[in-house]
């Protein structure tokens, strides 16, 4: 992030065009934007889907600080719901669960853009394999998830 730190080197409104992907094809695709601005204590984090112009979806949450010095922050989506995220280079990573999914977040700050992604699998596993041994060698039980879903932008700052 060329020597900023985050949320500041983050901070303004995003924009782009988010593609939904299903059975490796794009199945949907509409503007949306993030919006990173400084509060007085926190920081917005302000998503807005278009997929309909005239009712678009926003979403208002805050960033919230755990421990920056470990890159740990958390995403209040106010109402009860926490989402632990976590700085990792030029990228803030996000992975949680619920309603019958996972879903991983991935946004990367790549030269002039925000890479967005969002991943979701269901909870059952596709496949459990592995949990045996072979010759000496316990091998554990390893499950594997369908990615039924990815959504992906290139965000420009405006």
């Amino acid at each position: 992030m060329h020597g900023q730190t985050f949320p500041e080197s983050w901070q303004g409104k995003w924009t782009g065009t988010l593609n939904i992907w299903g059975n490796n094809q794009i199945v949907d695709s509409f503007p949306m934007s993030l919006e990173i601005s400084p509060t007085d204590s926190n920081w917005n984090y302000i998503i807005t889907y278009q997929k309909d112009s005239l009712n678009p979806d926003r979403r208002p949450y805050s960033i919230l600080s755990v421990n920056d010095s470990l890159g740990h922050y958390a995403i209040d989506e106010h109402n009860n719901i926490l989402l632990d995220t976590y700085l990792n280079g030029n990228c803030l990573y996000t992975h949680f669960g619920g309603m019958g999914f996972n879903l991983a977040s991935t946004i990367c700050m790549e030269d002039e853009f925000l890479e967005y992604e969002i991943t979701q699998a269901p909870t059952p596993p596709y496949r459990t394999s592995g949990d045996t041994i072979i010759v000496t060698d316990t091998i554990p039980p390893i499950q594997s998830f369908e990615v039924m879903m990815v959504l992906r932008a290139k965000l420009q700052r405006e």
